[in-house]
């Protein structure tokens, strides 16, 4: 149509020419908000009209108006270009109008505009202009229907401050800060002075009216808005929040609002936030797992699809202890004290017990479950034998891979079933061990530290001897005479190329590491990670940290002696070894489990990878952001153009909703639906000490070293603390470095106590908040015979 001008109210809903800005403002009033009265200047060019422009000028009643941009593509759901194009305000007169208009024109082709249109991949576009009557402003400011900070979808944010709101978006001016959840009941604010520049029914009205935009738009919103001097509301822009993902809470489970829900033990087996994917198979193969412990001994009649044991929340993964608590109403000698002590290291006082049934039930649960562990050796063999010949194809078409995949389900989950069989005797043993030096009593500090006296030294588990491998590895290299050229002052791409084309026996030494342990990885029963036989330079870089460690300064690590138990009761003699015999068979059907979920990382990224060649995925890593019934579901019905263009856009929110999540954190023990920590609102503990549950004993004093991945872990120096959420078999390599190790959760049976006992370091676990006390650097006394972390 060429330049044209248009009242907003005007512009057609449909026809997208007159720029994000303009449509924006017309959606809001087609969605019943009030707006400043102004017209759009539809592709502005500098031959203006400018009598019609003085004719519209006039018509809206002439005086002060903003002047604003509106191009093609600007305030999209792809890209903002905020601040790229100009705005200009308080224009008054036919002249200056003119000005103002071929100033915000201009804007379109400055080099900050091109630079950003070719940085994002965003083609050249048209210009128009919107110009609407000025508001005389009282307080203004900005909403977000999401929280662009945190990714939250239940917190709405408002900013304020006095007169026009240009003094906020330039940042020349702090605003009053305020978060309303989806009650609409106000959860936080900060204020910058004595006084609130918004009154509780100002913000109420921007709460509703701002709620009522979302729901017609069906998308989440950043608003602009201005109160006049008479108090009306007027809200000047809304466009789609472009910076954040999918509702964080988008998979979360169904909770009850009593259920007690805890991150311990399964923040171990899967830190961090997971994928959908993760959540849909693995997370529904330890429900399964779970509910099977349940049908074989705790009365449970079958296996559901429900979740029992399992809860996802914000994309962090809980245990339900109220639903696996549910097994002491029928099984003598399970109760939720020792449930406590098992999972999180501590009676939780908000467990309650069920109502028990009669001891003549509970009698015959306790029989079956004895017969459930006495039968794991035979359970784990069995399965030994058939896990040899699981495969899943990772050739053919997508038809045929999410098949096999498909159909895969039902073993991958009874591995899960079979290794929850070999941990609760672990678990057990571990426990009765507890119990028999406790007198049946809470544990002391002491006491605790004790257990893990005698829990230290049990030879040939699967986790120590990998480390003992890469240690004799990392060795060798570190006594090469080009060791720091050729491996450690490099890329982990060309250190890897080093050490498997120097020929020297290191080389075959790594090349059987990876025969045997190529299966692992960092967080290896999440499915989108690689592990280290498909992407070993991820191995090397931790492995140059710990060759660089070498050569600054020799390292030796005593391995401490298997427990003397001659001196013992008869009791404890009987329990040590078959507790040692029970991490054993644990760590070995740990490591059986992760190689049969490599096969299937395997399998799906194959999948991800052909719908890509069949041009139905646009990038194959998209695939772990489906879940997996949603997956063959698109397999099956990938032929329309819109399905294919609405899953993709989906997965890929999804994505981006992963980084929020991972930044949340949770309280250790959560009644009902889990709430993310408000960091803003705890206060932490001043005294400079930490508690939490020895599992290594012994006394250090060191520097700190805190780290929340194994790729920030590689800063470590020889002998400082390792302090972090959790470790995993990723971290291996440094715990011939330090000197001790803090985590914020864990139990005597988790990854970093059994290594950290294998090797002789002080381990403290189950602080809770060491990574949020403790800063590297800070010197540290760590007591793990009283179970006592000082801040020096």
């Amino acid at each position: 149509m060429g330049t044209h001008f248009e009242w907003i109210q005007d512009i057609d809903p449909q026809v997208g020419e007159v720029g994000g800005k303009a449509a924006g403002l017309r959606k809001l009033i087609g969605w019943g908000l009030a707006i400043p009265t102004g017209f759009v200047i539809v592709d502005a060019r500098k031959t203006l009209d400018t009598a019609t422009l003085a004719r519209y000028y006039r018509a809206m009643g002439g005086g002060k108006v903003a002047v604003r941009s509106s191009a093609l593509g600007e305030d999209g759901n792809d890209h903002s270009f905020a601040g790229l194009y100009e705005s200009i305000l308080d224009v008054e007169g036919e002249d200056k109008l003119v000005d103002a208009v071929l100033q915000c024109v201009d804007s379109l082709n400055s080099q900050r505009a091109r630079e950003y249109r070719h940085q994002h991949g965003a083609h050249e576009c048209s210009m128009s202009v919107v110009v609407q009557r000025m508001v005389d402003a009282e307080a203004a400011g900005v909403l977000f229907s999401v929280d662009p900070v945190s990714g939250r979808h239940d917190r709405l944010v408002i900013d304020a401050v006095p007169g026009l709101g240009e003094a906020l978006v330039s940042g020349d001016e702090t605003p009053d800060h305020y978060e309303y959840d989806l009650d609409n009941m106000l959860c936080y604010q900060e204020l910058v002075g004595d006084v609130a520049t918004l009154t509780a029914e100002q913000r109420l009205l921007l709460v509703r009216q701002a709620r009522q935009a979302v729901v017609a738009a069906n998308e989440p919103l950043d608003m602009e808005w201005a109160f006049n001097k008479e108090g009306e509301l007027f809200w000047l822009q809304a466009r789609p929040v472009t910076t954040v993902g999918s509702d964080l809470n988008e998979l979360d489970t169904p909770i009850n609002p009593g259920d007690v829900l805890t991150r311990c033990n399964i923040g171990e087996m899967m830190p961090g936030a997971s994928c959908p994917l993760t959540f849909s198979t693995t997370g529904r193969a330890i429900e399964h797992g779970m509910q099977h412990m349940h049908v074989s001994y705790a009365g449970r009649p079958a296996i559901t699809d429900t979740w029992t044991q399992v809860a996802m929340c914000s994309g962090k993964m809980f245990l339900n202890m109220t639903g696996s608590a549910a097994a002491g109403a029928t099984v003598l000698g399970i109760d939720v004290k020792s449930m406590g002590l098992s999972l999180c290291g501590r009676i939780v006082d908000e467990l309650k017990p069920p109502p028990k049934r009669a001891i003549f039930v509970r009698l015959f649960g306790m029989i079956k479950m004895l017969w459930y562990l006495h039968r794991a050796d035979a359970v784990i063999e069995e399965f030994k034998q058939r896990a040899k010949a699981f495969q899943i194809p990772v050739k053919g078409s997508s038809a045929e891979l999410a098949k096999a995949l498909d159909e895969s389900k039902a073993f991958f989950y009874e591995a899960f079933a079979v290794h929850l069989q070999s941990s609760t005797t672990s678990g057990f043993a571990s426990n009765v061990l507890q119990a028999m030096i406790s007198g049946g009593q809470e544990s002391s500090p002491e006491e605790e530290a004790e257990a893990g006296r005698l829990m230290a030294g049990a030879r040939d588990v699967e986790s120590a001897v990998l480390v003992d491998q890469l240690d004799e590895i990392v060795e060798e290299i570190s006594r090469h005479h080009d060791a720091q050229a050729c491996f450690v002052d490099t890329t982990p791409r060309v250190a890897l190329a080093w050490l498997r084309g120097n020929g020297s026996p290191v080389g075959h030494k790594f090349a059987d590491f990876l025969d045997r342990h190529g299966h692992r990885a960092y967080r290896e029963l999440c499915v989108r990670e690689v592990c280290w036989s498909d992407a070993p330079e991820t191995l090397v870089a931790t492995m140059q940290a710990s060759v660089a460690a070498r050569l600054t300064r020799p390292l030796s690590s005593v391995r401490p002696d298997v427990a003397d138990v001659s001196g013992l009761s008869r009791g404890l003699r009987w329990i040590v070894p078959k507790a040692h015999n029970a991490v054993r068979r644990r760590e070995a059907t740990k490591s059986l489990l992760v190689d049969i979920t490599n096969r299937l990382k395997r399998g799906y990224r194959a999948l991800g990878n052909q719908l890509v060649a069949e041009n139905k995925l646009d990038d194959a890593d998209l695939v772990f952001f489906f879940l997996h019934d949603e997956l063959m579901a698109f397999v099956r019905n990938s032929s329309s153009h819109e399905f294919n263009r609405y899953w993709n856009q989906h997965t890929k929110m999804r994505r981006r909703a992963l980084d929020f999540q991972n930044r949340l954190e949770f309280e250790e023990i959560c009644v009902g639906a889990p709430q993310p920590i408000d960091v803003r609102n705890r206060s932490l503990d001043i005294e400079g000490q930490l508690v939490g549950r020895p599992v290594s004993r012994g006394i250090v004093e060191a520097r700190a070293r805190v780290a929340f991945s194994v790729t920030e872990a590689a800063a470590i120096q020889p002998g400082e603390i390792l302090v972090a959420p959790i470790t995993d078999v990723g971290w291996t390599p440094y715990f011939s470095m330090i000197a001790g190790l803090v985590t914020d959760v864990g139990s005597a049976v988790s990854h970093g106590a059994v290594i950290a006992r294998e090797y002789g370091l002080p381990a403290i676990v189950n602080t809770r908040y060491g990574t949020k006390q403790i800063k590297t650097g800070d010197m540290i006394r760590l007591n793990a015979d009283t179970g006592v972390v000082t801040i020096l």
